[in-house]
């Protein structure tokens, strides 16, 4: 597939799903264009772990077979995998460190645990990105050949394209040119994350409740936790510390934590450690401990506002532009499924769209078309399941079986609108 003649594709952004997709391209000979706002791929802001499952079998066919045999380099621990052991994501009272669940044992053909930003960069192996290339949400159409070209912060203009794929993320500025008045929805949660380095000893307890990722709720205050791996000794970097992601959410509420008013964020980085720290003061062991002995003095801590938003049952692009990964669907990371919808996202355009690139526009038109209807019915419960799953975090006794909290991930799920309950 591809012609000398045909027009590149228009990436614009490069997470996971721009990344992704230009892999595929390249690999199918189909020219393309990836810009990016940043100007390198250093990871802006805390960094990230994600959990690749039901998306895994999508990743291996886009990928060609030399970045497949390479995934282990983006793991946050090989050694654990090398040793077969397994990751269960357990959920624990973080009052009285009880187990409330957990999923079946996967090993990493079915589930992996991979660091973003090595993800990232193992993603971009390849690939030409302009970099500096923020989209401004400008995009214009030439009505006579069909041609597309995106406008950029630095006063600049694309080269013509066949298509523009919006991978510019949650606040994609091309998103809210083609729906100014759909505003994001703001979750009344407030979050912080550090980073820090552990030692052997330091992490092993945690470790040994799940060497990968666990997280939990705290029955007596509503607090909320997760630690997450994001680097090991034995990833051939020489390192023989743990990094280690912690990251602490509360719900904006009254009278929560003792706090007559809603707990804002700290103005200064120590008092924000030291808000962490009085949370972890209420916790049981051995989370407890991990968070105490976060350093006051070194350590960066990163505030985060989290909002969603729902793609409309309804939605349709106009002109040759199209949404993917968090542009189309941005939510709260509680499920952990954003990136696997990203990835879904891409296989999808490429069975959908990408057979119909040479063909008219009214062909093309219902390719696009038929890739939002598949996106939307599949992510707008994601969205919606994710938000409750926030919510239900920072409220005990909400959290169950039934709650999307703890609930099975799937590609696609059910979801009542009007109960804002999963169907199961």
């Amino acid at each position: 597939m591809g012609s000398t003649n045909q027009k590149p594709i228009l990436i614009v952004g490069s997470g996971i799903s721009g990344l992704l997709l230009a892999q595929h391209l390249r690999k199918s000979s189909i020219p393309f264009r990836l810009y990016e706002r940043d100007s390198d791929l250093d990871t802006r802001g805390l960094g990230w772990g994600l959990t690749l499952h039901w998306s895994l079998p999508a990743v291996r066919s886009l990928l060609p077979d030399d970045l497949v045999s390479r995934l282990p380099e983006a793991y946050v621990d090989r050694s654990a995998v090398e040793e077969g052991r397994p990751s269960t994501f357990p959920f624990y009272d973080l009052s009285t460190a009880e187990l409330k669940a957990s999923t079946p044992n996967a090993d990493e053909s079915q589930r992996i645990r991979v660091s973003r930003d090595k993800f990232r960069r193992l993603l971009a192996t390849g690939l030409d990105i302009q970099f500096g290339k923020g989209a401004t949400g400008k995009f214009e159409t030439d009505e006579q050949d069909g041609s597309v070209r995106v406008h950029f912060e630095d006063g600049t203009v694309s080269e013509e394209g066949s298509l523009v794929v919006a991978c510019d993320g949650g606040s994609s500025r091309l998103r809210q040119a083609l729906f100014p008045d759909s505003e994001k929805f703001k979750i009344p949660v407030r979050l912080m994350g550090v980073k820090v380095e552990c030692t052997p000893e330091e992490i092993e307890p945690l470790r040994k409740l799940d060497p990968y990722f666990l997280q939990g709720a705290a029955s007596e205050n509503d607090t909320f936790v997760y630690f997450s791996t994001l680097d090991a000794p034995g990833n051939g970097t020489g390192r023989d510390t743990y990094t280690c992601q912690i990251v602490v959410s509360w719900p904006v509420r009254d009278n929560f934590f003792n706090s007559a008013a809603p707990i804002t964020y700290p103005e200064t980085n120590l008092d924000s450690i030291k808000l962490i720290k009085a949370f972890a003061s209420t916790w049981a062991e051995p989370f407890r401990s991990l968070a105490m002995t976060i350093p006051e003095q070194t350590t960066e801590v990163k505030c985060l506002d989290l909002y969603d938003w729902p793609p409309p049952k309804d939605l349709r692009t106009t002109g040759k532009v199209v949404l993917m990964g968090d542009a189309l669907h941005p939510m709260a990371m509680y499920r952990g499924e954003g990136a696997n919808h990203a990835i879904i996202d891409v296989k999808e355009f490429v069975d959908t769209v990408i057979p119909h690139l040479d063909g008219s526009p009214t062909d093309m038109r219902v390719a696009l078309d038929g890739y939002e209807d598949k996106a939307v019915a599949r992510t707008r419960p994601a969205v919606l399941a994710s938000r409750q799953a926030c919510l239900d975090a920072h409220e005990w006794e909400k959290i169950g079986p039934a709650s999307p909290l703890l609930s099975k991930r799937a590609m696609n799920v059910g979801f009542d609108e009007g109960t804002m309950k999963l169907i199961v």
